[in-house]
């Protein structure tokens, strides 16, 4: 009896190890950008790609490129690089009804409509930024999403070399002010926590790259 005991914990053991190792992404390399992905797809449609540097800098921050493919008739999509909702960079995009897709950096401390962030900043890349008839697709480089925090709290340095848990949300509700960056917008629909495999993501030559978007 105790040998089986012994034997269900191992497997209930090994089963939980395998879990916390499965990865939800999955490589994407960008014909349009050129830029290599690791890639996810919620189950509302919505795809979040992330591409990162190789190598990736040494005792500095480093910038991000963060790819969002949404639905027409999704309100919002959010992303947050700290995998939670609070107090990490935050990025919220939604088509703004007049042919261009807004990217807003907010961080939030609870469950209300976030104010701007003013420590990350997110460019719009024109390659990799468009709109059609049942699709919106936003292609931005985040700077300052690797590292948040303060003095007071401490700080958290965005570590891709172990597999991290990242975030994302989304709403069916259209944004207060479309037009505005720093509307208001309602709480989320649903929300999930993938694992990515940033490996598949590293880009040498990464600021050339960019710079040709």
């Amino acid at each position: 009896m105790h040998l089986s005991q012994t034997v269900g914990r191992a497997a209930a053991l090994l089963g939980l190890a395998r879990r916390q190792f499965l990865v939800d992404s999955s490589a994407f390399q960008d014909p349009e950008t050129g830029l290599s992905f690791a890639s996810y797809t919620s189950d509302r449609n919505i795809t979040y790609r992330v591409a990162i540097p190789d190598p990736i800098p040494t005792n500095t921050t480093f910038d991000m490129v963060l790819q969002i493919v949404s639905p027409n008739d999704v309100g919002w999509a959010g992303w947050a690089w700290g995998g939670h909702m609070t107090y990490n960079p935050l990025a919220v995009a939604w088509a703004n009804g007049t042919n261009n897709v807004v990217v807003s950096s907010r961080i939030a401390s609870g469950y209300f409509s976030p104010p701007a962030d003013p420590d990350a900043k997110y460019t719009i890349f024109k390659t990799g930024t468009h709109l059609n008839a049942t699709h919106w697709q936003v292609t931005a480089k985040c700077t300052g999403c690797s590292r948040w925090g303060d003095e007071d709290t401490g700080y958290t340095d965005f570590d891709p070399t172990n597999q991290p848990t990242l975030a994302y949300a989304y709403s069916n509700t259209p944004v207060d002010h479309p037009e505005d960056e720093a509307s208001t917008f309602s709480i989320h629909d649903s929300l999930g926590h993938p694992v990515y495999d940033l490996s598949v993501a590293k880009n040498a030559d990464f600021a050339a790259k960019l710079e040709r978007l």
